[in-house]
C-alpha cells in the first residue's frame, strides 16, 4: 500500500523513516503513480529517499519535491539491490511516479519517507515564518546565529549517531510455510518500558519467483496505530530481494507486530527483519510529547528550536 496523508499523520515518534515496497504497470506512455502527497500536514518536513526500482529500458522514475522535478532513466540504476542516491527536502508537497516508455507489467518500486516535524532552525533554513512564541525562542537561544553559520538543523544522521543509543541490535529471519491465514513473525518489546524503546530498522522479503497473483505481504503495527485487519505498514514482497534489506526507522514505546499474509500458500518462504532496543532519553521523551512543556521547559525550548 502507497504512503499516504494518514501515514504521515500517524508518526508520533519522529523522526520516523516509512518505507514503501509497490508494483505498478502502466500501458506505454501513461505515468503509475507510487507517492502522491499534493499537501503535508501543518508542521511537516520530509525527505524521499532510499529510492529502489527495477532495472528497465522501458520506464523513467519521476521525482518531485515540491517545486523541484526530476527525471531519471531506469536503464542504468541498481536493479532493486541497492538505492538511487535522491535525497529531497520537501515542505509542502512530494512525489514519485513511473512512466512508461513501453508497456510495463508489475514494475516493482521501493522508497524511503523521512517524516519529522519542523523546529525554528528548520523553518529558519527554509525561510518558514515564525510564530511569537518560536521568535521569542530563537532569540533567547540564538538559534539564528547557529543556523547562519551552518552547523543548524542538524541532520537525519547525525541525529541517529547522538540521540538514538542501541543496547543491542538483533537480526531475525525465518524458513516457513506461509498459509493463507497468514503468519505471526515477532512481537518486539522493550525490556525495561518506561526506560526503553524498540526500533525496526530494516526488513527483507522473498520476492524471487512470486507473481502478484500469490500477494504476499509484509505488515506493520506498533503501539495503538495498526492491526492485523488494517496494518500500519503494508509491504508488498514481490518488490523485494533478500540481497538487499530496505531501510526503516519505525521506533514503538511498547511493541511493534509483524505479520506474513497472502493469497497462495508459499512452502519454505524467507523472510527477515532487524531491529534494536535503544535508551528512551528525556530529549525523546520530550521531541515525542511524552514529558511535557511544564514538566522540562528548558529542554523543551531546546528540542522546539531544533539544538538537541
Amino acid at each position: 500500500m502507497s504512503l499516504a496523508l494518514r501515514h504521515l499523520e500517524a508518526v508520533r515518534y519522529p523522526p520516523e523513516l516509512l518505507p514503501s515496497a509497490e508494483y505498478v504497470s502502466p500501458a506505454a506512455e501513461k505515468t503509475a503513480e507510487i507517492l502522491n502527497l499534493t499537501r503535508l500536514p501543518p508542521g511537516i518536513l520530509v525527505r524521499l529517499k532510499d529510492v529502489g526500482a527495477e532495472r528497465s529500458n522501458n520506464a523513467e522514475l519521476r521525482f518531485k519535491a515540491d517545486n523541484e522535478s526530476f527525471e531519471v532513466p531506469a536503464a542504468a540504476i541498481p536493479d532493486l539491490t541497492e538505492p538511487t542516491q535522491y535525497d529531497l527536502l520537501a515542505s509542502k508537497s512530494a512525489r514519485l511516479s513511473v512512466y512508461a516508455i513501453a508497456d510495463l507489467s508489475n514494475y516493482k518500486v521501493w522508497h524511503g519517507l523521512l517524516v519529522w516535524q519542523q523546529t525554528i532552525a528548520d523553518k529558519l533554513a527554509l525561510e518558514i515564518p515564525l510564530t511569537n512564541e518560536e521568535r521569542a525562542i530563537n532569540e533567547k537561544l540564538g538559534v539564528w546565529k547557529t543556523v547562519k553559520r551552518g552547523t543548524l538543523p542538524i541532520n537525519w544522521d547525525r541525529i541517529k549517531l547522538y540521540e538514538h543509543f542501541p543496547i543491542y541490535r538483533e537480526t531475525r529471519s525465518i524458513r516457513k510455510t506461509l498459509p493463507t491465514t497468514g503468519l505471526s513473525l515477532d512481537t518486539i518489546k522493550p525490556r525495561k518500558p518506561g526506560d526503553q524503546f524498540v526500533v525496526l530498522e530494516k526488513v527483507s522479503c522473498d520476492g524471487v519467483g512470486l507473481t502478484a497473483a500469490d500477494n504476499v505481504r509484509l505488515t506493520l503495527c506498533r503501539d495503538d496505530h495498526g492491526s492485523a485487519a488494517t496494518p500500519l505498514i503494508t509491504l508488498n514482497a514481490l518488490s523485494m530481494k533478500l540481497d538487499f534489506d530496505l531501510p526503516m526507522f519505525i521506533p514503538a514505546v511498547r511493541e511493534i507486530n509483524l505479520r506474513l499474509e497472502c493469497d497462495q500458500e508459499q512452502a519454505n518462504y524467507r523472510c527477515r527483519w532487524t531491529f534494536s532496543i535503544m535508551h528512551l532519553t528525556n530529549i525523546l521523551k520530550v521531541r515525542w510529547g511524552l514529558l511535557s512543556k511544564e514538566e522540562m521547559p528548558e529542554l523543551w525550548e531546546k528540542c522546539k528550536a531544533g539544538v538537541v
